[in-house]
């Protein structure tokens, strides 16, 4: 069956934007678990009004998830192996840490600045009010 050069394009650019829906998709299920797992985290090794050490709760995760999650989720949120910046420079929470920052909705994150030391530390939004 022959298929003209202008139908062939059409059905690659459906099939990319498909693809591309589907990579957005499965994306936002991955999110919503770490979030979620971040969140059963902090809400059992944390109090009212306690805050958790990024590095602490990275080290938590760590132990308690690399063996279960995808060695790509475990590459984006427990390594900084896919950062860049200097900011994630011996942190490899980074990606975590910019994950927790797009939902304000349910953590707090609170940094501390002493000299070049910057501290991360965070809290459910629940555990605060």
């Amino acid at each position: 069956m022959f298929l003209s050069p202008v139908l062939d394009k059409k059905a690659e650019g459906r099939s990319r934007v498909d693809r591309d829906a589907d990579n957005l998709q499965l994306q936002q299920l991955e999110e919503k678990d770490v979030v979620s797992s971040v969140a059963n985290v902090l809400s059992d090794l944390c109090g009212p009004g306690e805050w958790m050490p990024m590095e602490k709760l990275h080290a938590v995760l760590l132990d308690k998830y690399s063996g279960v999650w995808h060695h790509g989720r475990v590459r984006r949120y427990l390594t900084s192996e896919e950062w860049s910046c200097p900011e994630s420079k011996g942190k490899p929470w980074y990606g975590l840490l910019m994950l927790l920052r797009k939902y304000p909705e349910h953590f707090v994150i609170n940094t501390r600045s002493k000299g070049r030391v910057t501290l991360e530390f965070v809290s459910l939004v629940s555990l605060l009010s």
